[in-house]
């Protein structure tokens, strides 16, 4: 049964304010979380219908709203707009396919591991790209995150070492041997975290490595992490 709160909701989608557009689509999302599945798809619907916004607040609050109603209809949304020309909506769209944690948001998420765009010398759409693929969880991310391992961005570098270790895939261990002798403190010791998240034998020689390390904070993580690892294998 189609529920009239959308119906009448929705009409402030198409109002030439943008304010009464940020209202409807607030108002749509808070309501989705207690429809069936049938009105939830029709409110991805909806909201798809103004996925493409001149403005572009608009758009980005479009795909924090399709991650947090989380349908399985949002994905082919949120694929479209991956290519989005505004950072700030890219990197929410990362954002929401790794809310919606499904398997299927693996291959648009590394269409997006090449993304340009650049602060202050951070890439931030690639470093939500590996946190979304953390969240997804699956063994599948780890080809596309390995993507990552060796980006210029060490903040990048830094949320692929976490990821691996939320992943927590034996496979991930081959690859965040890359970062074991990484040039930044704060990769490394996370690396060393993450191989003790994973949990398997293959980490011992990177972390027995990263226990001498000439940073005195990262040694300790790393021995301390150590110790995590011999405990659980």
């Amino acid at each position: 049964m189609k529920d009239e709160r959308i119906e009448n909701i929705s009409k402030g989608l198409s109002s030439e304010n943008p304010k009464e557009k940020l209202k409807a689509i607030n108002e749509l999302t808070e309501i989705a979380f207690n429809l069936d599945s049938d009105n939830r798809k029709q409110v991805v619907k909806l909201l798809n219908s103004i996925a493409e916004d001149k403005q572009a607040f608009i758009r980005w609050n479009v795909a924090i709203a399709l991650g947090k109603i989380g349908h399985k209809d949002a994905i082919p949304v949120l694929e479209k707009m991956v290519s989005d020309m505004h950072a700030n909506v890219r990197f929410r769209v990362a954002i929401a396919l790794g809310l919606i944690g499904s398997e299927t948001c693996i291959p648009i998420l590394e269409k997006m591991v090449n993304d340009d765009y650049e602060l202050g010398g951070h890439f931030v759409v690639r470093g939500f790209v590996a946190i979304a693929l953390g969240k997804i969880g699956h063994k599948d991310c780890v080809p596309v995150l390995a993507k990552l391992v060796e980006d210029k961005d060490p903040v990048v570098r830094w949320h692929v070492a976490v990821t691996f270790g939320d992943i927590g895939h034996e496979s991930g261990v081959q690859y965040l041997s890359n970062l074991v002798n990484d040039e930044i403190p704060f990769v490394r010791a996370h690396t060393a975290i993450a191989l003790a998240e994973i949990g398997h034998k293959s980490g011992l020689a990177y972390l027995e490595q990263l226990e001498k390390d000439n940073v005195e904070k990262v040694a300790k993580i790393s021995s301390e992490a150590l110790k995590t690892l011999k405990s659980v294998i």
